[in-house]
């Protein structure tokens, strides 16, 4: 795939970087990235990362835009209430790179669909809805698909990354494992700040360029971020021998 005379102008800043030359830069364009959930963490998300030169992107979301998503979720504005988010998502994103080869869903992830996610090189859930968690995380982890965990509640910002590898067991039901499907706090009643979830997306963005460049290949942590002390925090996390992605297998 060659890089055009428009991508070109678009990008050129990105290229004059020793880490971005032409080869590497392609192989981050042949990459397949599926976003679920094009809400506060999804928006930023998917605007950096079609920013910084993803080329392939599908993302997944049900919902209609809503006055009351317009603090946080940058790719709407209050002329697209009552559209659909994914349809407008995709609008806005092509406007970065209208050469992108973005499709777009108006539906949840959910059993009948998840080989939508099949040929991903990356999956990030930005969803706050612990059985789409689950199931995704399930799907990931049995298809040796890298899965980016991104989650913001308030002021606190929550990522962790799974590679996948089948020889080396490590997901999201290590380090959270529940057996009944969990209530998590969500900021319709909890509340958010668009900057916090902001930053979630941003970091999203960057965490998934580090892994698909290999910049930092250091992946076994968990990231928690407040926003109001800028403090981050890096917990390392092991698999879990009782998880129940391993038992399932015995």
């Amino acid at each position: 795939m060659d890089i055009n005379k428009e991508e070109l102008e678009i990008f050129s800043r990105q290229l004059i970087l020793d880490e971005f030359n032409f080869k590497d830069f392609k192989k981050l364009q042949n990459k397949n990235i599926s976003i679920i959930g094009i809400g506060g963490i999804g928006c930023p998300t998917a605007q950096y990362l079609i920013s910084s030169g993803i080329k392939n992107l599908q993302i997944f979301d049900q919902d209609i835009i809503k006055k009351n998503n317009l603090n946080r979720q940058t790719l709407f504005s209050i002329n697209d209430i009552g559209e659909k988010k994914s349809i407008i998502a995709k609008k806005r994103l092509k406007g970065i790179n209208p050469l992108a080869n973005i499709k777009s869903y108006h539906k949840k992830i959910s059993e009948d669909n998840l080989d939508l996610l099949k040929k991903s090189s990356i999956v990030i859930d930005a969803t706050d809805n612990w059985k789409t968690m689950k199931l995704v995380n399930n799907y990931c982890q049995s298809n040796s698909i890298p899965l980016l965990s991104s989650s913001v509640v308030g002021f606190d910002i929550q990522i962790a990354l799974f590679v996948n590898n089948k020889k080396n067991h490590l997901c999201l039901e290590c380090i959270f494992p529940n057996n009944n499907d969990m209530e998590l706090a969500r900021c319709e009643t909890v509340g958010i700040l668009g900057t916090a979830a902001g930053l979630a997306g941003l970091l999203s963005a960057q965490k998934t360029i580090n892994f698909l460049m290999q910049f930092n290949q250091n992946n076994n942590f968990l990231t928690l971020i407040n926003c109001k002390s800028l403090s981050f925090n890096h917990i390392k996390i092991d698999k879990n021998p009782k998880c129940n992605l391993i038992l399932s297998k015995k």
